[in-house]
């Protein structure tokens, strides 16, 4: 099919996915009569950077095309766009020029975002029709208000008696089992359930689920248990009578394996292999004994072989049957505190006006679920006319759902379009709900959900890559599809995967397999030959910043970077711009904890350490005897001999910013540029601004995060990049090395598989957690079905990975993998290295004692020139506030000499005070709050202390400034017209009875009764009942009137 208004692009790795994106919006823009079109299109990606790079290439090209001289050597890109709208180059130029200069006028209109970032703008839009705050703040750290609902669980464990006991159980069972005791590990695994797409389906069963019914199930799991393990015994037992009462020996057998297999089990050792050749023997009739045995024996055994198999057969059923109920039983308590985890979140986000970016996806689609015409989506169906959705491959099933009524009233008239442009072989996130199945049935045609036919394209031409990585990668994965697979649908990506080659350049790439032997190192042999790659690439004329090394693990980037390090090669990774590898962090962060804890001389030691080296001190131990026996207090006061000047009791009275500043002048640490130190002081800013800013609580926040947090990567430094392949996924490199290629595919951390189970044998469950092995595929049908699913998803996933990762070199690729090969000459082949073998094997180009297999031209083809940057250091300036002798009052009315400025200011701020304030017991932190903030001077304290005294004391209003009621100061309510109303107070009983109540100043007017009668109005709408209005007017006295 031609021309359909539903486009489908599949595009291989380097096909000009991009170029193709950024033509099709453009000629939307210059088809069009209106330099405004561009409001009408919405394009959606996965990254902030890919949103950043399409927006740069669509307006680099409109630029590039409204040039004069573009006209004499045109642009690929211009060309095709005059030939496939039949227009003039000139038209082209003059369209593009005046669309340019629309969207430079109207940049907000230019709508290129990422999903979880159109997601928020709807719910932000339609938060009222939603029953959510308007002001709602997204919490994008989700881990840490996970783990702080698990610890206020286990903090309310005394509250109540059933959770006592599960969680005391449960750490009873975890230390029976040698494992640590502690439970919050395993709660805040398992609360991360709770905020994964793949899981949402399963957790949702749980909903009406207590405590109590998870603890009737687990009694019940621990009756079966009894009862299988009874019969396996019993079974076992049954088996070896019948040998003995046959007269038999347990060396009749050979090697004894057959009656120590059912002693072992008669004895309760259930942990039993089904692997052995005997067993095989055993149920085929074939021969169980050696060949010494007399003729008698032999017949003997096989007179009893037949009943021998049966037992066998029942007790392997059995077996499993026991390890699928121990399998349920080991999750059920982190399971059944699920509810109460999602009951303290709850809690969390109303209290902090929180939403996590995860409920984005499930909100929408809950409110969209059974709507023909989903009222959110009407407004937006209007704006938007054409579609564009970029690395469709990593949409989830969720995010598709809730894009496909926006996308089917676009395709339903005749002027709206839609593009979806992706590639099932780089779809690498599955593990946070990317389908690639949606997009391999989409341009497969087996699913369509719009009327309209998909008009599918292939991108068959590879314009990054030189023509021998191309053609070695076309190969390579060829035989992959046809070996590696087990479902068809995942073998034909690969099969129909060949690109042709655009450059003209020949390319080289290099396979080496390390001979690893058990006594070797494996990481200190990878990290040679990196380096001795990197060595001989510089020596054949590429510059460091050419290369990039790709490693699967962050741990394997971290032992390359500190190798290549101590070996004088310039780098740049995540990894060592981490804030923890700073030695100066650290020190700050080990003095800030000292603060809290000044009696552990582990971190007097890290302290003292740190100020020695800076002060050059020769005796390190006689400077360590000095201060270590000091307290410390005198040890700061001792400190200033170094001419180090702090007092304990004024830095833990600085705000946590002030604090570290102060740090960092008193040690001197802002004396030479330091980008760790400036990246250390944003996050410390950061946090002050959207957490609790008190010192223990950055403490934790920067111990959970100090993995994640680090200096922001500087461009063009010539060095050697060291990133994971997740990282390098959309990018290029001249040369790419990838270290560590011997990936076990089928090897996961901690896997786990939701298993369905029968409501009636599982107390009205009827889905539960299972941990997954080689055993699931045993469990049934419903076990050997999860079992083969979950084998190919792993299969297409990390071969996934490994294309992602041989498809971003240019010009050079080098593999280095191990030598997998057993004793007995068999290749592994689960690992990325067998398969590599395998493939050599079978181009018949293996041979045993060769390591290092090459294909190409080593040599850089286009001589690099050494770059040069010329950069400037800035070097941190820190003055503390009061050398500044600065005094900052943020109400300007205090800066004015009037007294109409001062009233207007006075009832200002008892407004803002009284907006902080829900009972009696808040005033005085309001004041200090105001102080801390700058909005009023210490010296007004008592005055406007005494003004809301009189307020909250008052007799007709002091009821309400009890904790009787449900409060909400300044709550914004939106109403159906869009109106913003905002009641200054809202008491709220249990009979959901509203007492509206009003601060006003000066005169009293019709006006503010009528502002009360509207909020009245809005109140009764959203179903509550006011029953009390009241105006408080502040003014040289209070006074209250009810209206």
């Amino acid at each position: 099919m031609h021309n359909s208004n539903f486009k489908i692009y599949n595009a291989s790795a380097g096909s000009g996915k991009t170029f193709t994106l950024a033509k099709t919006y453009i000629k939307i823009l210059v088809n069009s009569k209106n330099n405004e079109q561009f409001k009408s299109i919405l394009a959606i990606t996965f990254t902030n950077k890919a949103v950043g790079e399409m927006k740069e290439r669509i307006i680099a090209m409109l630029k590039l095309f409204s040039q004069d001289e573009h006209l004499i050597k045109p642009h690929p890109m211009f060309r095709a766009i005059c030939e496939e709208l039949s227009i003039t180059a000139e038209f082209l130029k003059i369209r593009s020029k005046n669309i340019l200069k629309s969207i430079m006028h109207n940049y907000g209109g230019f709508d290129i975002s990422t999903i979880d970032g159109f997601t928020h703008r709807v719910i932000r839009t339609f938060a009222h029709d939603l029953k959510l705050p308007v002001n709602f703040e997204v919490e994008l750290d989700q881990e840490r208000l996970l783990n702080e609902a698990v610890d206020n669980l286990i903090s309310r464990a005394g509250d109540s008696e059933i959770l006592t006991q599960t969680l005391v159980d449960f750490a009873i069972e975890k230390a029976d089992n040698d494992k640590s005791w502690d439970i919050s590990y395993d709660f805040n695994n398992i609360a991360k359930l709770l905020v994964n797409e793949n899981d949402i389906a399963a957790v949702e069963t749980f909903k009406h689920k207590t405590i109590e019914d998870f603890k009737v199930l687990k009694t019940i799991l621990v009756k079966d248990i009894a009862e299988i393990e009874k019969d396996i015994i019993a079974f076992a037992g049954e088996a070896l009578t019948l040998i003995e009462e046959s007269g038999l020996q347990f060396d009749d057998f050979n090697r004894k394996s057959l009656p120590n297999h059912f002693y072992n089990l008669s004895q309760g050792n259930y942990d039993v292999s089904f692997n052995s050749l005997w067993q095989n023997d055993l149920v085929a009739s074939g021969t169980l004994y050696p060949k010494r045995v007399t003729d008698t024996i032999a017949s003997t055994i096989e007179s009893i072989q037949p009943n021998l198999s049966e037992v066998f057969l029942k007790t392997k059923a059995l077996i499993f049957e026991l390890k699928l109920k121990q399998g349920f039983y080991k999750n059920i308590t982190p399971l059944s505190v699920l509810t109460v985890i999602q009951k303290e979140l709850n809690l969390l986000k109303e209290e902090q006006n929180k939403m996590l970016i995860s409920e984005f996806n499930k909100i929408i689609s809950n409110e969209i679920k059974g709507q023909p015409t989903p009222f959110i989506y009407e407004r937006l169906g209007e704006k938007f006319k054409h579609y564009f959705i970029d690395e469709f491959q990593d949409t989830s099933k969720m995010q598709w759902e809730n894009l496909v009524p926006l996308l089917d009233s676009a395709l339903s008239t005749s002027i709206g379009s839609t593009m979806l442009v992706g590639d099932a072989k780089q779809a690498i996130y599955r593990w946070r709900g990317g389908e690639p199945e949606q997009f391999i049935n989409l341009y497969n045609k087996l699913t369509n959900p719009f009327q309209i036919e998909a008009e599918v394209l292939n991108l068959d031409t590879n314009y990054r890559s030189a023509k021998e990585i191309i053609n070695f990668n076309n190969s390579f994965f060829e035989f992959l599809g046809e070996h590696y697979f087990n479902d068809s649908r995942y073998a034909e990506l690969y099969l129909n995967s060949k690109q042709k080659p655009s450059l003209e350049t020949e390319g080289f790439v290099s396979i080496e397999f390390l001979d690893i032997s058990k006594d070797d190192n494996p990481t200190e042999l990878y990290t040679n030959s990196v380096f001795k790659t990197i060595k001989q690439c510089l020596k054949n004329g590429f510059n460091p910043d050419d290369i990039c090394i790709i490693v699967r693990k962050r741990k394997e980037g971290v032992e390359i970077a500190k190798f290549l390090s101590e070996k004088g090669i310039k780098i740049t990774s995540s990894e060592t711009l981490l804030l923890k590898n700073s030695d100066k962090v650290q020190f700050i962060n080990s003095f800030l904890k000292l603060l809290l804890q000044t009696d552990n001389d582990n971190l007097k030691i890290e302290v003292l350490t740190f100020i020695a080296s800076q002060n050059n001190v020769e005796d390190i131990h006689a400077f360590y005897h000095l201060y270590l026996t000091l307290g410390f207090d005198k040890m700061l006061k001792s400190l200033e001999n170094l001419n180090i000047f702090l007092n304990k009791k004024t830095l833990l009275q600085l705000p946590l910013y002030e604090l570290v500043e102060e740090l960092i002048r008193a040690f001197k640490l802002h004396n030479t540029s330091d980008a760790f130190i400036q990246f250390y002081l944003d996050i410390v800013l950061e946090f002050t601004q959207q957490q609790n800013a008190d010192l223990s609580s950055f403490i934790d926040y920067f111990e959970r995060r100090k993995d994640s947090l680090s200096v922001i990567s500087p461009q063009n430094n010539n060095a050697v990049q060291i990133m994971t392949i997740h990282k390098s996924k959309g990018l290029e490199f001249p040369i790419v090395i990838f270290p560590f290629a011997d990936l076990n595919i089928y090897k996961e951390i901690d896997p786990k598989v939701w298993f369905p189970v029968k409501k009636n044998k599982y107390q009205g469950f009827d889905t539960l957690l299972l941990n997954y092995n080689s055993d699931v595929e045993h469990f049934g049908e419903v076990g050997n079905h999860l079992y083969k699913l979950k084998r190919s998803q792993l299969e297409l996933d990390n071969i996934n990975l490994l294309y992602v990762t041989l498809t971003r070199a240019v010009e050079q690729l080098f593999i280095i993998a191990k030598r997998d090969i057993n004793s007995k000459g068999v290749v592994n082949d689960k690992t990325y290295a067998g398969m590599f073998i395998s493939y050599l094997q079978k181009k018949e180009l293996w041979l045993d004692h060769t390591l290092t297999y090459s294909f190409g031209n080593s040599k850089s083809i286009n001589q690099k020139t050494e770059v040069h940057t010329n950069s400037n250091t800035i070097n941190l300036i820190s003055v503390s506030k009061e050398d500044h002798n600065l005094r900052i009052i943020t109400k300007a009315s205090q800066l004015w000499d009037t007294k109409q400025g001062k009233a207007i200011e006075r009832g200002n701020l008892v407004h803002l005070l009284l907006s902080k304030i829900v009972t009696k017991e808040d005033i005085d932190f309001a004041i200090d709050d105001l102080i801390a903030s700058g909005d009023i001077s210490t010296s007004d304290k008592e005055a406007l202390r005494t003004i809301i005294l009189e307020v909250t004391e008052h007799p007709k209003i002091k009821l309400y400034f009890n904790n009787i009621h449900r409060v909400y100061n300044e709550r914004d309510i939106v109403t159906p017209t869009s109106q913003l109303l905002r009641p200054d107070r809202l008491n709220i009983n249990q009979k959901n009875e509203v007492t509206i109540i009003d601060y006003k100043t000066g005169e009293q007017k019709i006006s503010h009764s009528t502002q009360l009668n509207s909020y009245t109005s809005i109140l009764n709408t959203m179903g509550y009942v006011v029953t009390n209005k009241i105006l408080v007017y502040i003014n040289e006295r209070v006074e209250v009137i009810e209206v």
